[in-house]
């Protein structure tokens, strides 16, 4: 017999794993909460499935169990094959064993342990996007955050970039970075800023995330609660340590012939 359970996204997956450990799925299992975590095309054979090993003896814990067990061989065997990954933000489809973008930026931050490197076109609800990287930084101090952010000039905006840049430190120090957390490293691309009579500047619009120099997720999402969770975004996801090597080496290049610049936290 197929099973329902094996066909489920990550995302559908993890809904369930955190609805186990929460309580707020239990036995007997309810179509009502099934219905709130996977699609409406899968809830009622999921219902079916579940309560056919209900009768086995399944319980709330053992699910949990299985799912965890399920999200670990699935990990594994992408480690192993070392393919791209297609990682998708959106409507989720019925049978689309696919990976789902927040999901795997909140891992990346979860499981790195010595570097990360962020590079995004614009971050909104940064507070709730980067919390788990936070936790991280609180875990393991000396791991290293350095992050590639596009700092602009608004359309008609005549202030001097220095003026632009204040604001920009100010307002991702107290409405997108989590208290209480070290400053990452931000650098940024000062064409950006540039302005002239025909209105033409630079933007730094790459968005990809890099863990410990071997894991690289290239993404059309920007850091935004939207792009995270609900437009329909693509990407891929890689284990290539030299895909790795090379993005962090080209952005390397870029600050050490001056392309890029530091932001200098006060």
């Amino acid at each position: 017999m197929d099973s329902t359970l094996t066909k489920l996204s990550d995302r559908s997956l993890h809904r369930l794993l955190e609805a186990l450990n929460s309580g707020l799925l239990t036995s007997p299992f309810s179509s009502l909460t099934l219905a709130q975590l996977v699609p409406q095309e899968q809830s009622h054979s999921l219902l079916d499935e579940l309560r056919g090993l209900q009768q086995s003896g399944l319980t709330a814990p053992l699910l949990a169990a299985m799912v965890r067990i399920l999200l670990q061989q699935r990990e594994q065997l992408r480690a192993e094959s070392g393919r791209l990954e297609l990682v998708m933000t959106g409507p989720e489809p019925p049978g689309a064993v696919i990976r789902d973008t927040g999901v795997v930026v909140r891992q990346m931050f979860l499981n790195a342990t010595h570097s990360i490197c962020i590079c995004g076109f614009a971050v909104y609800q940064g507070k709730d996007i980067f919390l788990s990287l936070a936790n991280r930084m609180l875990s393991l101090p000396d791991l290293s955050v350095r992050m590639y952010l596009n700092i602009e000039r608004p359309y008609g905006d005549s202030s001097p970039s220095d003026t632009l840049i204040a604001k920009f430190q100010q307002r991702f120090r107290e409405t997108q970075w989590p208290n209480d957390v070290r400053l990452p490293d931000v650098y940024f691309d000062p064409r950006a800023l540039e302005h002239d009579e025909a209105g033409k500047s630079a933007c730094l619009h790459a968005k990809f995330v890099i863990a410990d120099s071997r894991q690289v997720f290239i993404s059309s999402a920007n850091f935004t609660e939207a792009a995270q969770q609900r437009n329909i975004e693509a990407g891929v996801l890689s284990e290539s340590a030299s895909l790795a090597r090379d993005l962090r080496l080209h952005f390397q290049s870029l600050i050490d012939h001056g392309h890029l610049k530091r932001l200098r936290w006060h």
